[in-house]
């Protein structure tokens, strides 16, 4: 993993804790400890053990740089660490560290050390993106009359309400997050099976030393150790990456929004916020550039995930080691996007007056569709459209060429059509979720 000051705009604190080398160990050893106490209350080995190998689980006895490197040379981080563990249990009872890692093979810690690091990680963040979705649902309420210009193809389109634009932001990021929680939902199941999934060294053992395991650790038991289906990481790795993208939608909008030339936005400020390091006039959108920056590597880090799905028979070789380090590093980068996210919804301000010198300085020519559609009540479209392509041409403002219309273009409530129950019916969706 790269160091804190290079993935300083990679992580939030809280993902990066999660992934980090103690919290690593700490889950691993978890699954030791708690393997332990399993296979003693269902008699596969002595008692008086499982105490000993419990109390060498505490991951401040080892050293995760020597681990790390004894690591590359198995492929696989369990072997080192198992062998340290049993080293450390020797010093307190040479007999017990013969019972350290019963029954278990590698991937059986570490998948299970993922899934509980995602449930470290992950819960914080769908709480960060509920409270996103309530903060612009709350503006989208207070500006569900407010109009701004629609803008198509990056140019000035028809009015609408801002409202429908910043619910549609809140829309799609709790569509997103739903599907997340409910996949990572079904991640968080214990994977044990022994060296190929039969745990037939546990004889008749296998279920208590199961259940009790899964129920030690807090995880759900899965019908069937799950080595080499890999769906359940794969989707997980979609969702937080459609999450990215849902926030980086808001986040682009938010960016051209604040651009100085339309001033319809900003994002909160504070001391040394946005600033330049050569520049005193800037005020930069610096969280929607980590949002950005994150959904900008999301969908490859999913991909490389999805990518390893066709793994070899029962356990595969190169498939399932790729995905950990991918998952820590999009896990982080969500969270990255999460937390800027949820400080800009719940400081951003609008300037409708920005809004509406913006849609002044078209000259009414954004009035353009509703005075076809006005006059082609009257002469039919055809002869309505040439009509305003040549009001059109004559530039200038566009309502006084075309002159009899002035009243019914100025009308608000047409100007914004449907608009603002648009705003009511999003918003009524979220309050079903």
């Amino acid at each position: 993993m790269a160091g804190r000051l290079v993935n300083a705009l990679g992580s939030s604190a809280l993902a990066a804790e999660a992934f980090s080398d103690f919290a690593t160990l700490r889950h691993m050893l978890r699954f030791e400890a708690a393997l332990a106490q399993a296979a003693a209350d269902a008699g596969l080995i002595p008692k008086k053990f499982a105490p000993v190998i419990v109390k060498a689980c505490d991951p401040a006895l080892y050293d995760p740089a020597s681990l790390a490197e004894a690591a590359r040379r198995t492929a696989t981080l369990t072997v080192p660490v198992v062998k340290a563990l049993a080293d450390e249990v020797a010093k307190r009872d040479a007999d017990a560290a013969g019972y350290v890692h019963w029954g278990a093979t590698s991937q059986d810690v570490i998948d299970t050390a993922m899934v509980l690091q995602l449930g470290e990680a992950l819960p914080p963040i769908v709480k960060e993106l509920d409270r996103i979705v309530a903060a612009f649902a709350a503006l989208a309420r207070k500006h569900r009359r407010t109009p701004t210009l629609g803008r198509t193809l990056l140019q000035p389109a028809t009015p609408l309400a801002l409202g429908q634009k910043i619910a549609g932001w809140a829309s799609d990021v709790s569509r997103a997050a739903r599907r997340l929680e409910a996949s990572f939902a079904e991640t968080q199941i214990v994977q044990f099976g022994g060296a190929s999934g039969s745990l037939s060294a546990l004889g008749d053992k296998a279920e208590p030393v199961m259940v009790a395991l899964a129920k030690r650790l807090g995880l759900g038991l899965p019908p069937a150790p799950w080595f080499t289906q890999r769906v359940r990481v794969a989707a997980l790795a979609q969702d937080a990456a459609l999450v990215a993208g849902a926030l980086a939608k808001a986040a682009r909008d938010i960016s051209l929004m604040m651009q100085v030339e339309v001033g319809e936005a900003a994002e909160p400020s504070g001391p040394g916020r946005g600033g330049s390091s050569t520049m005193p006039h800037k005020r930069n959108p610096v969280g929607a550039a980590l949002v950005l920056s994150a959904a900008a590597r999301a969908p490859l880090l999913a991909a490389t995930i999805v990518a390893a799905l066709p793994q070899e028979h029962e356990r595969a070789l190169g498939g399932w080691q790729a995905e950990w380090p991918t998952l820590a590093a999009l896990i982080e980068a969500l969270g990255s996007a999460v937390q800027a996210m949820d400080e800009v919804a719940a400081g951003l301000t609008i300037d409708p007056d920005a809004m509406q010198a913006n849609m002044d300085a078209t000259e009414g020519a954004v009035l353009a569709e509703r005075a076809t559609f006005l006059l082609a009540e009257k002469m039919g479209k055809q002869k309505a459209g040439k009509l305003v392509e040549e009001a059109l041409a004559k530039g200038g403002s566009f309502v006084e060429a075309l002159g009899q219309l002035g009243k019914e273009l100025s009308d608000e409530a047409a100007l914004l059509g449907y608009s603002p129950k648009f705003v009511d019916r999003l918003l009524a969706e979220l309050k079903r979720k």
